[in-house]
């Protein structure tokens, strides 16, 4: 009797110990995710700006050709392939507008050729979204895509066919995947 006393207490110690454990691992996670982000929207104050390239935009701010934060910048940098199947939090340095052809497009990869004639492929989820989003487009149509580069590749945060007067958002301003949900805060 006395040994399955001992036992018990054990093993609701060692069950508080994980439990404390995981809530300070969880609310350490949670500070970071907030730092980084820089703001602590709740659940029903989320906003996603619209991406509009030459200054107009809606939802926070509009995002204007050449700022910073959230805005297109000028790099002008078209000379990497992108394989798009990236869904942690991006690092956004500055957002470029990429202009060209549909020169392939199927249920898994949209592929681009742009001005500059390099070719910039959006696959696997961020393609799937923007199909999910009734995004839809053909060999042959003019598309630009509002992105950044993340190491070699390039994230597409919006595509706008031309063509067609289509628009999707991906990504948001800050360049998190649309199609990973709110995420843990709510924002």
């Amino acid at each position: 009797m006395l040994k399955k006393i001992v036992l018990g207490t054990l093993l609701v110690g060692l069950i508080g110990i994980l439990v404390v454990g995981a809530v300070i691992r969880t609310m350490d996670k949670t500070e970071r995710v907030a730092e980084a982000s820089g703001r602590g929207y709740g659940r029903n104050n989320a906003e996603v700006g619209t991406y509009a390239a030459g200054g107009s935009g809606q939802g926070r701010g509009g995002y204007a050709q050449g700022g910073n934060r959230g805005g297109y910048g000028s790099r002008g940098r078209e000379d990497a392939p992108s394989d798009q199947t990236g869904t942690s939090q991006a690092n956004v340095e500055e957002w470029l507008t990429l202009q060209g052809t549909v020169v392939s497009v199927d249920a898994d990869a949209l592929v681009v050729q742009t001005v500059s004639g390099e070719q910039v492929t959006m696959e696997n989820r961020p393609w799937w979204f923007a199909q999910e989003q009734g995004f839809s487009a053909q060999v042959g149509d003019q598309v630009k895509l509002i992105g950044f580069y993340e190491g070699d590749r390039f994230e597409v945060g919006q595509i706008d066919d031309i063509t067609k007067g289509q628009t999707v958002l991906v990504r948001d301003e800050n360049g998190r995947p649309l199609w990973a949900g709110r995420g843990r805060r709510g924002g």
